[in-house]
């Protein structure tokens, strides 16, 4: 059985089993309040699916027919234009759901969905959905609280793009990125998930220049440390001044993921 949160090769990805379905299953926000017996019945509704490493899962525009939760691996939603530019919509992690809203209506994706690494889906059909919803009541509040996270987390980066220049957008992006990734480190956080600096100029809608010098100058000051696409946010106050974080209207801690037993 492959453990969720470990990127597993296409091997073991094929034998995905049920066991390792109700266990993805079973950590996922959207069935919060279920017994583990209902759970495991859910699991017997929903099936998995692997993709390798840097190839897209779903593309914006495609109509979905299913709901996606990430079991292993990494995944980036992002939206694209005509001139190859990229907008980086979110990172996903294990347990997390992928563009629920499509899932819910029945229309196109609204972005694209990349594996970053050897990825396993459990994937959801529509139809089973409804099922779900009429057997379980209470996954219909745990759904329209993951779509208020989700609307609240997407107003906010909509709302930092337009009114914070270059290095306030970096920073909220990785203060945000530090509230779904972050693991203490001595007195700052580690965002426990790899990060380019293109992933970081896509997500803060910066160019790779503008994200290369503004990285550059957090580190020269003590600010950050990265190592091996790792970045550790050392001063933690250092980086929230200079994005004016006190004076900021905006709670980033929708940011935090949740989980069926909790958060993190």
């Amino acid at each position: 059985m492959t453990i969720p949160g470990r990127a597993p090769s296409l091997g073991e990805a094929a034998a995905y089993d049920k066991a390792a379905i109700t266990q993805t299953l079973a950590q996922c926000a959207l069935l919060k309040g279920l017994s583990d017996q209902e759970v495991a019945e859910v699991a017997d509704l929903a099936h998995a699916r692997a993709f390798p490493a840097q190839t897209d899962i779903f593309a914006e525009g495609e109509p979905c027919r299913a709901l996606w939760i990430l079991a292993s691996g990494r995944v980036r939603l992002y939206h694209s234009a005509a001139d190859g530019r990229q907008q980086v919509v979110s990172f996903r992690s294990p347990v997390m759901s992928l563009e629920l809203g499509p899932a819910l209506d029945g229309r196109a994706f609204t972005a694209t969905a990349t594996a970053l690494d050897d990825v396993v889906m459990v994937i959801i059909p529509r139809a089973t959905l409804l099922t779900i919803e009429q057997r379980f009541p209470t996954t219909v509040r745990n759904v329209i609280d993951q779509l208020c996270q989700e609307l609240r987390q997407r107003d906010i980066s909509t709302a930092v793009a337009s009114l914070k220049d270059a290095r306030g957008r970096i920073g909220c992006a990785l203060l945000q990125l530090a509230f779904q990734y972050g693991a203490p480190s001595g007195n700052g956080l580690r965002i426990a998930y790899r990060l380019t600096r293109q992933d970081v100029a896509d997500i803060s809608g910066v160019t790779l220049e503008t994200a290369i010098r503004a990285l550059s100058d957090m580190q020269r000051q003590g600010i950050i440390r990265t190592q091996a696409q790792i970045i550790e946010i050392v001063d933690v106050d250092g980086l929230r001044g200079p994005t004016q974080c006190d004076d900021c209207q905006f709670d980033c801690s929708v940011f935090v993921p949740s989980r069926r037993n909790g958060t993190h």
